[in-house]
């Protein structure tokens, strides 16, 4: 009996640390920024984490770093530095994990919103070329239907906020999913 005891106190101290999703709705109150210019989605998706985690970053010094420029932060941006890509969280001290053409599952999303608190970004591919990256702030489900939060940088200078149904956040008539960076953790 005293092997037992211990051994059932050590599973439950265990089971104490995991984190179980609420079944409903879970958010993270993310500051919303619009992106600084018609190509720099990617920028404000990382600002918007990175702020979140206590890390203010501009747009225009992502753009400097992603590209291997000096000039980005002047007004306006010079055409050179107005192109997509990736938010660069190693470069501002940021460990990350990303997914490669695919969404997290509804599990990952409530765990990486609820359990780790976190935001994350995603992006889509246009069917037409090109794509866009969003913030998924939070998560809800409503008579049966799974919602994810987004703050959308577009429009430039503008941005908006909404939710959408899980099944449109993996895909959509206009859209394939590409690539999610979650799990971003500061150094």
């Amino acid at each position: 009996m005293s092997k037992t005891l211990p051994t059932s106190l050590l599973v439950a101290l265990l089971l104490s640390g995991c984190c179980r999703p609420n079944p409903n709705i879970g958010s993270q109150a993310v500051n919303l920024h619009a992106q600084q210019t018609s190509m720099w989605c990617w920028a404000a998706s990382g600002q918007m984490v990175m702020e979140f985690l206590g890390v203010n970053v501009t747009q225009c010094d992502e753009a400097n770093k992603r590209f291997s420029l000096t000039d980005c932060c002047n007004s306006p941006a010079p055409n050179h530095c107005v192109n997509g890509g990736w938010p660069e969280f190693d470069k501002y001290g940021f460990t990350f994990q990303k997914t490669s053409d695919a969404a997290l599952s509804w599990a990952a999303v409530k765990d990486q919103i609820y359990c780790q608190r976190k935001p994350f970004a995603f992006a889509w591919h246009w069917n037409g070329g090109g794509g866009h990256m969003m913030v998924a702030t939070g998560y809800v489900t409503i008579d049966g239907v799974n919602y994810v939060s987004v703050n959308n940088p577009w429009p430039p200078n503008v941005g908006d906020q909404y939710t959408k149904t899980y099944d449109d956040y993996v895909s959509g008539s206009d859209h394939t999913h590409w690539d999610d960076y979650y799990n971003v953790t500061k150094q």
